[in-house]
């Protein structure tokens, strides 16, 4: 007697709008080397998760550099004179 596999379960798409902070402190594990950003997982179908962004030492550093630039840039054009 042979059987069949059993069939793929079926997937529907969910897309994502955006990714949000959810305004808490950052968490470091120093065992496992790695911060954590608590954020909310918003979908365009307007459900939500709660999620975390785990960062590695090297993805830590080069966020805040990037955050650095974002934030300079954010300071030149909001004291700019218009």
């Amino acid at each position: 007697m042979t059987t069949s596999p059993a069939p793929a379960a079926t997937r529907t798409a969910v897309v994502v709008s955006q990714v949000v902070t959810r305004r808490r402190d950052v968490t470091y594990d120093v065992r496992a080397e790695q911060a954590a950003v608590a954020v909310t997982v918003e979908f365009r179908d307007g459900t939500r998760a709660e999620s975390l962004l785990v960062l590695d030492p090297d993805a830590l550093a080069s966020l805040l550099v990037q955050l650095e630039r974002a934030t300079v840039q954010r300071n030149k054009t909001r004291w700019a004179p218009e």
